[in-house]
């Protein structure tokens, strides 16, 4: 069973001017995270996906600044990206945990004598 993540991150700064205006600041990005090679029915397959989707919004949600506006920026990103693939992640999971519980629970046949 192959099932692909699809990680969307939106994080908005806002930035007022004397004269009240206020400038959208916007990174968004939506990327697919393939784990057909991981066993997600394993504490050690799940540790490894958290790593790479980790990984991945780290690289994503970068954006090279350090003054505060894209320090807030950069947490916000993760923040938001981290909470759309909570739900993936989960179910991704479960269901891998699933389908392990099935098979095993399959028994063997026996031939007919």
């Amino acid at each position: 069973m192959r099932t692909i993540f699809a990680l969307a991150a939106s994080a908005i700064a806002f930035t007022a001017t004397p004269a009240l205006a206020i400038s959208p600041n916007a990174t968004d990005f939506e990327i697919e995270i393939d784990h057909e090679d991981i066993d997600l029915s394993t504490e050690q397959g799940v540790a490894l996906l958290d790593e790479r989707v980790r990984t991945i919004i780290r690289r994503e949600c970068a954006n090279g600044g350090r003054d505060s506006t894209s320090v807030r920026l950069k947490r916000a990103c993760r923040a938001s990206a981290r909470a759309a693939a909570e739900d993936q992640i989960r179910f991704a999971v479960s269901e891998a945990r699933i389908t392990a519980v099935r098979l095993a629970s399959k028994k063997p046949v026996a031939p007919e004598a």
